[in-house]
């Protein structure tokens, strides 16, 4: 149903609706017809949260504009001109293009580029992307400045479409919001301000005004076989984006230098996580591309860009079993001689052995598997597709090729979720053992089935964005336990205190849950360690290892330390700069100094012990001692 708001009302009758939408149309675009369009992906921070020393590391995510491009292609065939402007990518090229920390300006940077491209383009029309929450702030003050020359601006992606009246609240100088997947609905959109389509032709948009709000709900999403197509590539800087930044989870697993590049397969996914927003932007299901056009697409970033590995954007790569194979196979047949990963992870039921063996022969090196909880209950609450038997038969699936790095996505704090159902998840994370566990705490987006259930229950107060502050991640190169695990921002002072008001039936508080982190981080990832022997697995860990000290988070203790008994391991003795490393962050921080006692480490360990000895010891002891902690 369409509708119209104005002030002080919620559901006024759509009277004249044609009429208020050509009213609103004229006075949101003057500028007819619309010819040539600029899009914008923002940068991934505001200047507040940027680190440029993380910057000058590459810790930062430099994604390529995938959307946009794709938006942009089908805008060409339309007949416009398109600019495509990806202000993340050019402020962490101009930040390592820099000297001294000084001599850079976050926000001189990205307002120079766009004052540039708006006087020599001279768009009639710009479009900002804003995929995640976080990243609100960052696309306000785009929007913001660039309203500035007075050219008309629209909005959309997935934060866009999770919260659009709280965005446009905060952000009045839009003039559209376009929900879900914007490839149809923008280009009815266009034809619709050119005169070249009826007003009936709008779909899945909100006009916006200083004084009243229109919406549109007519929806207009892709087939399948409108999905095929191949984005604007010519109109990035993907070639350059991993000189940059990171794209993916497992960079780190390639040598430097390496060329990576994201694509997307399919769109959707088949499972309806409660703490997810796919579905939302999506929709059900997953619609699929023809695999001759994602091999052709792979053919084209090898031999025009030189990408050497791709990410897959898919939120279920493995959906279609028949086609998965057909892919990986056809990547084989193409003789494509490049490496990928699924950083965003794929559905345990789908990894079959079939499936994995033609993973790893088509390239695949690194995938996540999202299983978030080990508690039947709590697992069937947050509608996670798969039982606890179905994970750990991929897992023992896994293990049976070594070349692919294996990690296991975990949370913590769902609602009413106990200290017992977090030690199964702990349990069940054990007995699969896999390379690593990717723990997070729970972060409500607003309009999930999760998020709603919590501002109902009362668990969280549903604030707009003007009232919340600036929106984190726990985790990543803005996390509050990046900061915890760097020592910057200090949990409880005393571990060994950390859990001791918590028993198994009590839920734990947002601070305890922080410290539960820090525990489960160490006892499943780090402390496994002291066990591998495997020569595939000792090659993989190091590097994973010399990322964490040197890349996410530096001079991170547990890093140091494992990576000189790995390297004893391999080659007879550690690297004695780590060690060096080490020895020096254990004498400056009493952070660090305290971990090392409560999990029974010392630097004596490195030289003195042969670390397989001591791991059921130390395992034992720590088990011991977490027991303690939780009573």
């Amino acid at each position: 149903m369409n509708k119209i708001f104005k002030p002080g009302l919620t559901d006024a009758p759509a009277q004249d609706f044609d009429i208020q939408v050509k009213e609103m149309l004229s006075e949101c675009f003057p500028r007819r017809p619309v010819g040539r369009v600029l899009l914008v992906n923002p940068p991934e921070s505001t200047s507040e949260m940027f680190r440029y020393a993380a910057a000058k590391r590459g810790r930062n995510s430099n994604y390529p504009s995938y959307g946009l491009l794709v938006l942009a292609e089908r805008l060409r065939r339309l007949g416009h001109s398109v600019s495509v402007v990806n202000l993340n990518h050019e402020v962490l090229k101009a930040s390592r293009a820099t000297s001294d920390e000084h001599e850079f300006d976050f926000d001189q940077v990205w307002h120079n580029l766009l004052d540039r491209v708006v006087a020599e383009f001279l768009p009639d029309l710009v479009g900002v992307t804003c995929m995640y929450t976080m990243a609100h702030n960052s696309l306000k003050r785009v929007c913001e400045y660039l309203a500035k020359s007075s050219t008309p601006i629209v909005i959309g992606g997935g934060h866009v479409t999770n919260d659009v009246h709280r965005v446009l609240d905060d952000i009045n100088c839009v003039r559209a919001a376009f929900l879900r997947e914007g490839d149809l609905a923008f280009m009815d959109f266009i034809n619709v301000l050119n005169g070249l389509a009826p007003i009936t032709e709008l779909s899945q948009v909100i006009l916006n005004t200083q004084t009243e709000r229109l919406s549109v709900d007519r929806v207009h999403m892709p087939t399948d076989a409108e999905i095929d197509i191949l984005p604007a590539w010519d109109l990035s800087d993907v070639s350059e984006a991993a000189d940059n930044g990171i794209i993916g989870t497992f960079y780190y697993l390639k040598p430097k230098g390496t060329k990576f590049a994201s694509m997307l397969s399919n769109r959707g996914c088949r499972a309806q996580c409660t703490f997810c927003g796919v579905r939302n932007f999506n929709g059900k299901g997953v619609r699929q591309r023809e695999v001759s056009s994602v091999l052709d697409e792979l053919e084209h970033l090898r031999d025009n860009y030189g990408i050497q590995h791709i990410t897959w954007l898919d939120d279920d790569l493995l959906k279609n079993e028949k086609r998965a194979l057909a892919l990986f196979e056809g990547m084989v047949q193409r003789n494509l001689g490049m490496s990928w990963d699924a950083s965003n992870g794929v559905i345990a039921y789908s990894c079959t052995r079939e499936i994995v063996a033609a993973m790893e022969a088509s390239g695949c090196n690194a995938v996540n598997i999202g299983m978030e909880t080990g508690n039947p209950y709590m697992l069937k609450k947050i509608r996670k597709p798969g039982k606890l038997e179905k994970f750990l038969e991929a897992a023992e699936v896994f293990h049976n090729h070594e070349k692919i790095y294996c990690n296991l996505l975990l949370m913590l704090g769902f609602p009413g979720e106990t200290m017992s159902m977090i030690l199964d998840t702990i349990d069940v994370a054990r007995q699969m053992d896999l390379d690593w566990n990717r723990i997070s705490p729970l972060q409500p987006l607003p309009n999930t089935a999760l998020y709603q259930d919590m501002v109902d229950q009362g668990l969280i107060e549903d604030v707009g964005h003007e009232n919340s502050g600036e929106v984190r991640f726990a985790v990543g190169v803005f996390g509050t336990l990046t900061e915890q695990e760097q020592g910057i921002r200090a949990a409880t002072p005393d571990f060994r205190k950390a859990f001791s008001s918590v028993d198994l039936d009590t839920v734990p508080s947002p601070e305890q849950i922080n410290d539960i982190w820090f525990y489960m981080n160490y006892f499943l990832n780090f402390h496994r360690l002291y066990r591998e022997t495997r020569a595939q697995k000792l090659v993989q860990q190091q590097k994973a290892l010399r990322a964490l000290a040197d890349i996410i988070s530096p001079e991170n203790a547990f890093a140091l330390y494992f990576l000189s008994l790995l390297e004893k391991r391999e080659k007879g003795q550690p690297n004695l700069e780590v060690v060096a490393r080490l020895e020096r962050k254990l004498s400056e921080s009493a952070f660090w100094s305290d971990r090392f006692s409560a999990f029974g480490l010392s630097l004596d360990d490195i030289n003195s012990i042969d670390p397989i000895m001591k791991a059921e010891p130390v395992r034992a002891k720590a088990r011991e001692e977490f027991e303690k902690f939780v009573g």
